[in-house]
C-alpha cells in the first residue's frame, strides 16, 4: 500500500476534515509508509476549501475538492454530481497511481461501487478496498429525517451499502455495536474484516490549564462559585436540548450556575433558550482552535443525544474532547460504545433516557461532585480519544491487507 485515496461527501457546516481526518491521517503517515490523497465532495465555499487546502499541504496530504451541485434540486444535483464524480475518481486513480480506495459512507460508496477493483492497484490490478462505514447513516435518516425503510431511495442506498461491505477487504466502523449490526443483517459477512477505529484529538491541544481557566472565567464575568455547564457541538432536538435545559434550570434554582453553549448553530440556541436561562447563558460560535480554551472554564459537560437505534453506530468526538479536558460528563446511554467508556470513568454520569427520574438524578450527580479525579478522567480520554490511539487503530486495520 503506497497511495491511498480517501473519498468523502460533506456539507459546508462540518469540520470533520480539518478537525478529525487530516490530523489522524498525518499521525498514521508518520508511522507508516503511505501517501494519503483526499477527494472531498462538498458545497462549501472557496474560503473554507482554501483553509483546508493549506492545512493539508502543511500535513503533506494531497487534498482535492469536487463541487456538489445543488441545482435545480438537491436530489437531481446530487445525482449529476455522482455521475461526474465517478469519471473524476477514475481519472484521479490513474493519474496518481492509487492502489487503495477508502470511500466514507453512502454517496462515495455509490461511486466506488462503479469502479472495478481490477482497474487500480498498478499493472496487475490488485487494488484494495477499505470501506469507512462511519456510523449507521441510512438508519439515521430513518430515525431523524423520516426516510421510510420501504422507500425506493432507502432500498437503493441500502443495496449499495451492502454491496460495498461485501466487496471491501476491510470495513471500519466507530463502535463494536455497529459491527454487530452489520453482522446481524448479513450472516455471510466475515467478522474478521471489520475493525473499530477511534475518533482522536490531539491531547496536547485539548489540555486543561488552571491559570488560563481563571483568566478566561474572569473575562466572561463568571464568579468562582458558579458551576459552568458546557455543551459543544451541533444543536437540535436529537442533541438533548430539552434535557440539557431542564438540568440547568433545576440546578440553578438552588445553586449559582452558568450555561456555556459552543455551537455553529447559534440561531437555534437563541430561539429555543427558555427565558429563565437567558441571564445565565453564554452562546458562542468559535473556530476550532478556540474550543479548548473555552471548554477549560467549564465544570460539567453535556454529551446527551437521543438514543435512537441508529445511534449505536456513532462515536461522539465531543465526549473525547470533554474527557481530555478533565471534565465530569453527563453522557447518554445507548450511544455507540459510550456506556462502556463512561462506566469506567470516575466522576461521570450515564444518562438513562428511560428512567423517569433522569433529570433529578443528573442534578444530584452535579450537586455531589467533590474531589474530582481529574487525572483519571483524562487518562480514560487518552485511552479512547487521543490522536495516538486513533492512529494505532487505523494502522491495525490497514495492516490486515498488506
Amino acid at each position: 500500500m503506497k497511495n491511498l485515496l480517501f473519498i468523502t461527501w460533506d456539507g459546508p457546516q462540518t469540520s470533520y476534515m480539518e478537525g478529525l481526518f487530516l490530523p489522524i491521517f498525518h499521525a498514521v503517515k508518520e508511522k507508516k509508509d503511505i501517501n494519503f490523497h483526499i477527494i472531498q465532495f462538498t458545497w462549501a465555499d472557496s474560503e473554507k476549501a482554501n483553509a483546508i487546502q493549506k492545512l493539508a499541504e502543511k500535513l503533506e496530504i494531497k487534498y482535492t475538492t469536487f463541487p456538489i451541485s445543488r441545482k435545480p434540486h438537491p436530489i437531481i444535483g446530487s445525482g449529476f454530481t455522482v455521475w461526474k464524480g465517478i469519471k473524476f475518481i477514475k481519472n484521479y486513480i490513474l493519474k496518481n497511481q492509487i492502489d487503495t480506495l477508502m470511500p466514507r459512507s453512502t454517496m462515495p460508496a455509490l461511486m466506488v461501487n462503479r469502479i472495478k477493483k481490477s482497474s487500480f492497484g498498478g499493472i496487475r490490478g490488485k487494488g484494495k478496498l477499505i470501506f469507512d462505514a462511519d456510523g449507521l447513516p441510512l438508519e439515521e435518516r430513518i430515525d431523524f429525517v423520516g426516510l421510510s425503510e420501504k422507500s425506493k431511495q432507502y432500498r437503493f442506498l441500502k443495496s449499495e451499502e451492502s454491496k460495498i461491505i461485501q466487496n471491501a477487504d476491510v470495513v471500519i466502523t466507530r463502535s463494536h455495536r455497529s459491527i454487530q449490526h452489520h453482522l446481524d443483517q448479513n450472516k455471510t459477512l466475515d467478522k474478521a474484516k471489520f475493525h473499530v477505529v477511534l475518533n482522536g484529538r490531539n491531547s496536547d491541544f485539548f489540555k486543561p490549564d488552571s491559570e488560563k481557566r481563571i483568566l478566561k472565567r474572569k473575562e466572561l464575568n463568571i464568579n468562582i462559585d458558579e458551576k459552568v455547564f458546557v455543551y459543544c457541538g451541533s444543536l437540535g432536538a436529537q442533541y438533548g436540548w430539552k434535557e440539557m435545559t431542564e438540568i440547568v434550570e433545576k440546578y440553578k434554582k438552588n445553586h449559582p450556575a452558568k450555561f456555556l453553549i459552543l455551537t455553529g448553530n447559534t440561531e437555534f440556541a437563541e430561539k429555543n433558550l427558555p427565558e429563565s436561562l437567558k441571564p445565565i447563558t453564554i452562546i458562542l460560535s468559535l473556530p476550532f482552535e478556540k474550543i479548548p480554551e473555552y471548554l477549560n472554564i467549564a465544570d460539567v459537560a453535556f454529551a446527551i443525544r437521543d438514543p435512537k437505534p441508529s445511534m449505536k453506530g456513532v462515536s461522539p468526538i465531543k465526549l473525547g474532547e470533554y474527557l481530555l479536558m478533565n471534565l465530569p460528563t453527563i453522557a447518554s446511554s445507548g450511544i455507540g460504545d459510550t456506556d462502556e467508556i463512561i462506566s469506567q470513568t470516575p466522576d461521570c454520569f450515564i444518562f438513562d433516557h428511560q428512567n423517569e427520574n433522569k433529570i433529578e438524578k443528573a442534578v444530584r450527580f452535579v450537586e455531589e461532585l467533590k474531589n474530582i479525579k481529574s487525572d483519571e478522567i483524562r487518562t480514560i480520554g487518552k485511552k479512547y480519544f487521543s490522536l495516538e490511539k486513533s492512529a494505532e487503530s487505523y494502522i491495525k486495520a490497514l495492516n490486515t491487507i498488506n
